[in-house]
């Protein structure tokens, strides 16, 4: 069960408390699309099937956060932190990741295509067969830790 509603994030990003600080937040469930988390520290945070479809998550940091089967579709993650985050299941489909580290991070079985990304650090993220990746994706350029079940 989420701590915060979306009405509370809203009113507190409409009283401009920036950056947001919901580090280690039990966001799960919770509907978060189309809302401007820019530079939110959402660490460690819960966003398991959480819905960030078109969120502006810019220079967020996700540090270590729970994101399984969270539904990022073309959101702008562009700068955001990464590392070791855990996106079992997610869909990014259409996302922008510019500038940013998935290093350590778990990808298994979420769907990638369509992503727009540029300088990305893949290094030990965590795939598997059933990982879906954008058109022309060259998985022998990143150092992944490929799962052999899907």
């Amino acid at each position: 069960m989420a701590e915060l509603t979306r009405q509370e994030i809203v009113k507190i990003i409409a009283g401009g408390c920036r950056p947001l600080q919901l580090r280690g937040v039990d966001l799960s469930h919770l509907d978060l699309s189309y809302l401007d988390l820019s530079a939110a520290d959402l660490s460690y945070a819960n966003l398991t099937c959480a819905n960030l479809t078109h969120a502006c998550l810019y220079e967020a940091n996700l540090f270590g956060a729970t994101a399984v089967a969270a539904n990022f579709r073309e959101a702008l993650l562009s700068g955001a932190d990464l590392i070791g985050v855990d996106m079992t299941q997610a869909d990014l489909q259409g996302a922008f990741l510019q500038g940013v580290t998935l290093a350590g991070a778990t990808l298994r079985g979420a769907n990638l295509a369509g992503v727009s990304y540029e300088r990305v650090d893949f290094s030990g993220a965590r795939v598997n067969q059933a990982t879906l990746w954008p058109a022309g994706f060259d998985q022998t350029r990143y150092q992944l830790f490929i799962d052999q079940e899907a």
